[in-house]
């Protein structure tokens, strides 16, 4: 007895150790409420999901006891409304009462902070703690950003040899716009960027993009191997470095994190700031496209005034600083072209670069291609985004849409109704047609009468919108109308007319043309003689469009008259008869290489194959060479050496090909070279069985014909079957047997069932009367 009450406290005590208890503290502090839990171990494994406004943090073990008692008694439920603590499954689910998210910091190995925070924290909270990384290098501009990274387990594997990289050309250099001269600005800058590092971490977490990897067995050290999950990293040069010390938290543990892509560029970029450097991959801040603090004080007569005045100072001096204020007033009032001319007097520096581009938009051109200002700014979400839409550039993700529309709204009245329109049409042009609707919709609520530049953007919203109707006259109206966008609404329509496959009015048709001789030797030349010739080929006018496709040869290159006459071509085809397609292919010489596209060179050498030109058809097969022929190709090469009795080279253009036209063809080529039980075998095959039969008579199998379905064959091929060596046998006893006369009587009935069968035979394969 005694030894068993001995036993009772030692299991008991087996029990109680074997539940592992994980603390959880609390604290109120001005922006957030701080948890903090208390891992038995470093080892210790735990997960943070969220589903809504409910986040479950998960602690792994067998047995786990949460000591969650205490939690309330320092913090409001302003945040926290309440948690469910099961410690079976080792969770606590939280409850959370605002619009909040939980960020979670390990730190010194056994804690744990899990800090419930606004949705959108301020950028400059110094309360946040943060993951140390170390800046000791300095990061060059004039090299490229790699786009991925690897993280600190592998910076301490060899260096891999180095590549070597094609030769960069230096970029723009717009450290004189960004003043990193005050380290307090340096700083604000940094605090910035960190925000956006910690939003973009928090939002692939939340969407499943970006998990922690467990603790490797070992002593913890970088050296130790882990098992790298996979990833769409590139494979690593020698052009890249992170330090190891980079990943290592706030007590000097590993944190095995791995980061790159965005993140990585956010992480260079606050290097950079760091070292008083720019980064290559930063999006120019709104300071440098602030257009509404470039108007000053007064009127434009009187700023422009005052500037003339101090352009020249002591000395017959050039001010250069009010040379460059001239010029910022002139793009804010939409002079392009001026400010160009006072930008030639400045030297060329990354802020003149910028204000260079925005004039060139100004005056409706995108900035050449010598001028990157705006290169590389569509993924950004800062007033630059509207800049770089403007300047050509694709936007990429729905907060660099929203930065652009943003952006258009904050400027002056004028500006909106000036830039609106541009915006729309660069929106429509990427298949962004909510967004553009929304510009257009800001403009028509703010301007009482909109110009003729929001009617065309409607108008080509309206055409991509499939709203063809309402587009084709609102364009049709502006194109008679005496104003600048007039020649541009006329190709407008034109296109219009031509995905819809319907000839445009007489007049519009004379319009084009008058247009196309007015302004030939001009910028808008070269599109409007592609439009009067798309014209004339909706109205069916083939003869007055190739005429004109030759004047586009000869001012605007081949290139340009190869894709108006594709589209050409493909329009006879489509329209014209047989006689027209084999005309005006000899007469153009359209079987020349270059002179239409490979594509449509097939099309019409299966038109001129099926009309029987086969000299055209191989000559146009020749204009229609790739690099890896198509099996459409290859099937017309097949029936080009069919046509001229090549049954060999048929099957050798075949080969490879499993498909039943492919079978059928590839019968034919054998039946022509003699093969006829193999074309059999190929028609069986692919249910022709009326074909085979005809293939295996040629081939004398008539074993294979006695099921024949064909009456004539199966009674020929079991007339002419040769007899067995038994039925040889009988017909010698029944000679023995009967006598002469019946020998001859049988052989007469033979005879004459032979006839009939010879007679059903030559019925069945009998010749047609040549027609006359």
């Amino acid at each position: 007895m005694k030894q068993l009450l001995l036993a009772v406290p030692m299991v008991l005590a087996a029990s109680a150790g074997a539940a592992q208890d994980v603390l959880f503290r609390s604290g109120e502090h001005e922006d957030f409420t701080r948890l903090v839990a208390t891992l038995p171990s470093a080892e210790t494994d735990w997960t943070v999901s969220r589903d809504g406004r409910f986040y479950t943090i998960k602690i792994e073990g067998d047995a786990v006891n949460l000591r969650t008692s205490t939690i309330f008694d320092k913090i409001p439920r302003d945040r926290l409304a309440n948690f469910v603590a099961n410690d079976v499954a080792g969770e606590l689910e939280l409850e959370l009462a605002c619009a909040c998210r939980v960020v979670s910091i390990p730190y010194d190995g056994r804690y744990v902070i899990f800090d419930i925070r606004d949705d959108l924290p301020p950028a400059q909270n110094d309360d946040m703690p943060q993951v140390p990384l170390s800046f000791g290098e300095a990061v060059a501009v004039d090299k490229p950003q790699r786009q991925f990274r690897f993280s600190s387990i592998e910076a301490s594997k060899p260096t891999p040899t180095p590549v070597e990289m094609a030769e960069i050309k230096p970029t723009e250099d717009y450290s004189d716009l960004l003043a990193l001269d005050n380290f307090v600005e340096r700083k604000a800058q940094v605090q910035v960027l960190r925000g956006d590092l910690i939003k973009q971490v928090d939002r692939a977490a939340d969407q499943n993009l970006l998990h922690a990897q467990t603790q490797p067995a070992g002593n913890g050290l970088v050296g130790d191997p882990v098992k790298m999950a996979e990833s769409p990293m590139p494979p690593m040069n020698g052009s890249d470095h992170v330090p190891p010390q980079a990943a290592i938290g706030l007590e000097g543990q590993d944190l095995n994190i791995v980061a790159y892509n965005v993140i990585d560029e956010v992480g260079r970029d606050i290097a950079a700031l760091l070292s008083g450097q720019v980064a290559t991959g930063m999006c120019l801040p709104d300071t440098a496209v602030n257009l509404a603090d470039w108007s000053g004080e007064g009127t434009f007569v009187q700023e422009l005034g005052r500037l003339r005045q101090d352009v020249v100072g002591e000395f017959d001096r050039t001010n250069e600083g009010a040379l460059l204020e001239m010029a910022q007033l002139y793009v804010h009032y939409t002079f392009g072209a001026e400010a160009l001319q006072i930008l030639e007097l400045l030297p060329k520096t990354g802020e003149n670069s910028i204000l260079s581009a925005m004039a060139y938009i100004m005056d409706g051109h995108e900035p050449p291609a010598s001028n990157a200002a705006f290169a590389n700014q569509g993924h950004c979400s800062g007033n630059a985004t509207l800049w770089a839409a403007l300047s050509g550039e694709t936007l990429v993700g729905d907060s660099a849409i929203k930065g652009a529309l943003d952006a258009l709204q904050k400027m002056p009245r004028h500006l909106r109704e000036y830039l609106g329109p541009k915006l729309s049409n660069r929106l429509v042009a990427q298949g962004q047609t909510e967004a553009a609707t929304l510009v257009l919709n800001g403009i028509e609520r703010t301007s009482l009468k909109p110009d003729v530049n929001y009617d065309f953007a409607e108008a080509t919203l309206n055409a991509e919108l499939g709203n063809t109707e309402e587009a084709t006259e609102a364009l049709t109206e502006i194109a008679t109308q005496n104003s600048d966008i007039a020649t541009t609404a006329v190709i407008d329509l034109i296109n219009t007319h031509v995905k819809q496959g319907v000839p445009p009015s007489a007049e519009t048709v004379s319009l084009v043309g008058a247009l196309a001789v007015e302004h030939k030797t001009g910028a808008m030349g070269p599109e409007l003689r592609r439009a009067h010739a798309l014209a004339r080929m909706l109205e069916h006018e083939f003869g007055p469009a190739f005429k004109i496709i030759k004047d586009i040869e000869t001012r605007d290159g081949a290139k340009a008259a190869a894709d108006v006459r594709t589209q050409l071509v493909l329009a006879i085809l489509e329209h014209a008869d047989d006689f027209e397609v084999i005309s005006w292919s000899i007469q153009e010489r359209l079987a020349a290489p270059g002179r239409i596209s490979s594509d449509t060179a097939l099309k019409l050498a299966q038109k001129t194959f099926e009309m029987g030109f086969l000299g055209e058809t191989k000559r146009l097969m020749q204009a229609a060479q790739t690099d890896i022929p198509s099996d459409e190709k290859r099937v017309l090469n097949a029936r080009l050496a069919l046509a001229e009795a090549l049954p060999k080279r048929a099957e050798a253009e075949l080969m490879g090909m499993e498909t039943p036209l492919a079978d059928r063809l590839r019968a034919r080529a054998k039946a022509m070279a003699g093969d006829h039980a193999g074309a059999a075998r190929l028609l069986a095959k692919l249910g022709e069985r009326g074909a085979a039969e005809a293939e295996a008579w040629l081939d004398g199998d008539l074993a294979s014909l006695t099921a024949s379905e064909n009456e004539i064959l199966r009674r020929a091929s079991t007339h002419l079957l040769p007899p067995e060596d038994t039925a040889e046998l009988d017909a010698a006893t029944d000679r023995v047997t009967h006598g002469m006369l019946a020998r001859n009587r049988a052989l007469l009935e033979g005879a004459e069932e032979s006839r009939g069968v010879l007679g059903e035979l030559l019925n069945l394969h009998s010749l047609s009367e040549p027609s006359s």
